[in-house]
């Protein structure tokens, strides 16, 4: 039996249901009510027709559910009609899918505090419970909203549901906060990419959300091309993910942005092991189980597709090859250990690891419990073949990430130097973790506990414990 590894605080990412929650919007027919003032806003909404998609965005044990039992609003309230019609534009299937943010901008600037507003008193600008404006036109016998920012013509179509603290309007298009209409000359608004691969970027929050991801692109000025007509695969960290990442320049910020921009929609099923990124670099894919890895991270598709192409998850943040020299100097930024030693060693020897390759990197500490400390220091003190068979021992052909280098059995690769290693996939409990083993009776096995930093010499797995060659 062949199992895929991943760590296991993703195994939790890959089990998660697909959604925290659903709320459906369906097709109910709105309809006006005659004026209850004998009960409040949050119960007339809660039992008015037609208004599920609302309520089910107001918890009713939140302050917001006691504010509409009990204090003055004016409540502008999207039918069923409305949110299927905005998450129609955006590209989603359902509002649980929103990111949290956008989702409370929007349910807040549906709501004028401390103010009763019938239809015939709303003549001029309402300040919103986020204070913001709704600005109401009249048409005819028609109130229109926000004329000027709306993606479709708004109406009242039905006014002036009295309660026993304010009145409620219905309307048949929710009302788009400033936060998604607001443009400059460099950033175009969110509203005007609803529907493309740009637009879900900005507002997808499955998982915690991906607008991390969403500002690195339009930093790196790809807004252009996410909203643009030719169609990508966009690959998506979530906004966890950069928790422990690092950006080491302006340029390093343009090349992940580019890294994560595949052309076309891409069938990760049959494009082999690689496949060429906008930056020009590959990704290594990984398929277990119909799981999709990408460079070793879990990458799964919830179907988010766009008018022009569509966004994958990504457990973890893609970063671009670097120099062998330059991954043992954003390990030693981004990890706790440090690897004075092990750079050293590849200093004095002058060995060339090649490309293509599989490394085991040991930390400082590794190499003090092996007791060359003193002679990797001082390398007039040890001999330069001993000290390149060392090395040679943490080096195998072949680009194998985590999600490559396990299997229910045993394997067996042989080092640079002729060592044979053993590497396998263990479980404590819920926990997995992969073991080296050198052949040699007197050492531990070693543990990989940091792993997939691809470099130009190959993909980098730090370890433990120092693997010494066949005696």
């Amino acid at each position: 039996m062949i199992r895929t590894f991943f760590p296991s605080h993703w195994a939790t990412f890959l089990l998660l249901p697909l959604l925290a929650f659903v709320v459906s919007c369906n097709d109910d027919d709105e309809g006006g009510e005659p004026p209850r003032p004998e009960e409040s806003l949050f119960e007339i909404l809660a039992q008015t027709e037609g208004l599920d998609s609302l309520v089910s965005l107001i918890d009713p044990n939140s302050a917001l559910a006691s504010r509409l039992a009990t204090t003055e609003h004016t409540v502008f309230a999207p039918n069923n009609e409305a949110f299927a019609n905005l998450l129609q534009t955006i590209g989603l299937d359902n509002i649980g899918e929103l990111e949290s943010s956008i989702l409370t901008d929007i349910l807040f600037y549906h709501l004028v505090p401390n103010a009763t507003y019938t239809a015939a008193e709303i003549d001029s600008a309402l300040t919103t419970f986020d204070l913001s404006q709704i600005f109401p036109v009249e048409e005819g016998d028609s109130i229109r909203l926000n004329e000027n920012t709306q993606l479709s013509p708004t109406y009242v179509v039905s006014g002036d549901i009295l309660a026993n603290n304010g009145v409620i309007h219905v309307i048949d298009e929710v009302l788009l906060p400033p936060a998604l209409t607001a443009s400059n000359s460099t950033t175009p608004s969110i509203a005007s990419s609803f529907g493309t691969v740009g637009g879900l970027t900005a507002t997808v929050g499955l998982f915690g959300g991906i607008t991390t991801i969403n500002a690195v692109f339009n930093a790196a000025g790809l807004g252009s091309v996410l909203t643009g007509n030719s169609a990508n695969t966009v690959l998506t960290p979530v906004n966890d993910a950069f928790d422990n990442f690092f950006f080491t320049s302006d340029q390093n910020v343009i090349d992940v942005a580019n890294y994560h921009i595949l052309e076309g929609n891409v069938d990760f099923g049959s494009v082999g092991r690689t496949i060429t990124t906008r930056l020009g670099e590959p990704v290594y894919v990984t398929i277990d189980n119909n799981n999709v890895f990408l460079n070793g991270i879990f990458a799964p598709d919830f179907g988010f597709t766009a008018s022009n192409g569509r966004i994958v998850h990504m457990a973890g943040v893609l970063k671009p090859a670097d120099s062998l020299a330059g991954i043992v100097n954003y390990v030693e930024g981004n990890n706790p250990n440090t690897f004075t030693i092990f750079r050293t060693a590849l200093e004095e020897t002058g060995i060339d690891v090649g490309t293509g390759r599989t490394i085991f990197m040991p930390s400082d500490a590794a190499f003090e419990a092996a007791g060359l400390v003193v002679s990797i220091d001082s390398a007039a003190r040890i001999d330069p073949a001993v000290l390149s068979s060392v090395l040679q021992t943490h080096v195998f052909d072949g680009i194998n990430f985590s999600a490559d280098v396990v299997a229910a059995e045993s394997v067996s690769v042989t080092a640079l130097n002729g060592t044979t290693l053993t590497i396998t996939l263990e479980t404590e409990g819920e926990n997995s973790f992969i073991t080296v083993d050198d052949g040699n009776a007197e050492t531990e096995l070693a543990r990989v506990i940091d792993f997939d930093y691809l470099s130009t010499s190959g993909v980098v797995h730090v370890i433990n414990q120092v693997l010494l060659p066949t005696p």
